[in-house]
């Protein structure tokens, strides 16, 4: 199989990054940026991407926003709780949607994976990800 990364065959946009590990075949493909993905599937992209570290870590956080909302409207307002879910999914999208990039991109580089690129480098160092 042909590298579809190498020799321009298909151009990234400017905010894609591509990381690879050691010297084996295994790449992996992320964005530097806002997560449109995760604010509009919340956390759907962790799974697909086989990303079980931030699946619990948003399942995790989830929950506590779950909570809260639900202490909030009753204890704090006084309503009928029935409609938390939908503040916390809305809540949870939002978070996710600001920080699930940038957590995928450092737990990859944490796990071994380094820029195949320059281009990935530069990016992943203006955007503070990677020591200069």
């Amino acid at each position: 199989m042909q590298n579809p990364f190498g020799n321009g065959m298909i151009p990234l946009p400017s905010n894609v990054i591509v990381l690879k590990k050691g010297n084996s075949q295994n790449v992996r493909i992320g964005k530097v940026g806002f997560s449109i993905s995760a604010l509009l599937f919340h956390w759907l992209p962790s799974i697909l991407r086989s990303d079980m570290y931030n699946f619990l870590c948003i399942l995790g956080v989830d929950a506590i926003i779950w909570m809260a909302v639900n202490m909030f409207l009753r204890l704090g307002l006084g309503v009928d709780p029935s409609s938390t879910f939908t503040y916390a999914y809305i809540i949870g999208s939002i978070i996710w949607g600001l920080i699930y990039n940038r957590m995928y991109i450092v737990h990859l580089i944490k796990d071994g994976y380094k820029p195949a690129d320059k281009r990935s480098a530069n990016l992943l160092k203006k955007a503070g990800y990677i020591k200069k």
